[in-house]
């Protein structure tokens, strides 16, 4: 199954992306109009996160989300071919933070959201920092699926750590300075131990791995922040937090972290996965 979505995607992958675009514009038309995929949920969580807004508002914000849902996946597609100029005149950034780091010789935490184009963050680090890069990312149930993502995802020079094998993992950072990203705002999978926190006009709750592992790494602590400038362009913006999450108190790095892409749902509420379930669950008893 693995080779045969290699042998019928990798063709469509070398297509002009102003082509795939085309295409993207369609799976819209039929996930938006026809299926209405997830619409609801998206509607109900835009209605709690900008109460302020009018229907005519949010009803604006939800079919851009839409259009750019479907161009985040007709981008990820791209991956298997695009190339290194060419994604790094779309995505562009403030690379000099890791950089510096670099220089510093800190190890980096990099925190980041589901914000559009995610892959394409994952996919330009390695091209723009001296250090390795390594991201977590939690297997999909699908194994052919699961491996053609991870064929994309670590085609550039990503290393890939699943959720599921964190310790393994962790051990081959050892001896050698890293930058470990990290997406923090899906919904944990031990709500009992989550950190709930208020997000968007809501209690939701949150990871506290990451700032627990930055801690003990005694790692700097960087929010990168993904804008959508036009239509396949991008510009991340890294925002170094600390320098050492050790001497940060406990809790202080979770809540910037929160705050931080509250901004960004502010300055482009469009370019979040809201057909995520964020909000689901309550806080225990």
């Amino acid at each position: 199954m693995y080779f045969l979505l290699l042998v019928l995607l990798y063709p469509l992958s070398l297509l002009p992306l102003k082509v795939l675009y085309v295409l993207s514009d369609a799976v819209y038309g039929v996930l938006y109009y026809l299926i209405g995929y997830r619409k609801e949920i998206v509607w109900s969580n835009l209605k709690h996160a900008f109460p302020e807004k009018s229907d005519e508002e949010l009803k604006l914000i939800r079919k851009k989300f839409y259009h750019n849902f479907c161009d985040q996946w007709i981008e990820t597609l791209k991956l298997l071919s695009i190339s290194k100029a060419a994604l790094n005149r779309r995505f562009t950034g403030n690379w000099d933070v890791f950089q510096n780091l670099a220089k510093e010789g800190k190890n980096t935490y990099a925190i980041l959201g589901h914000t559009f184009n995610w892959e394409w963050a994952n996919a330009a680090c390695p091209f723009n920092t001296p250090q390795p890069y390594n991201c977590v990312y939690l297997p999909l149930s699908s194994k052919a699926v699961d491996r053609f993502m991870l064929t994309i995802r670590s085609r550039t020079g990503a290393k890939m750590i699943s959720m599921k094998a964190l310790k393994s993992g962790f051990a081959q950072l050892k001896n050698s300075q890293y930058i470990l990203a990290l997406a923090a705002d899906q919904n944990p999978a031990q709500i009992e131990t989550a950190a709930w926190l208020s997000f968007m006009n809501r209690e939701a709750p949150f990871f506290r791995g990451p700032e627990h592992m930055a801690r003990r790494a005694k790692a700097a602590v960087v929010f990168a922040g993904i804008k959508k400038i036009r239509r396949g362009y991008y510009q991340i913006n890294l925002s170094k937090f600390c320098d050492d999450a050790s001497q940060v108190e406990l809790g202080n790095v979770l809540q910037a972290y929160v705050s931080f892409v509250e901004t960004q749902l502010h300055q482009q509420p469009d370019n979040w996965l809201w057909t995520h379930k964020r909000w689901k669950h309550s806080r225990p008893q």
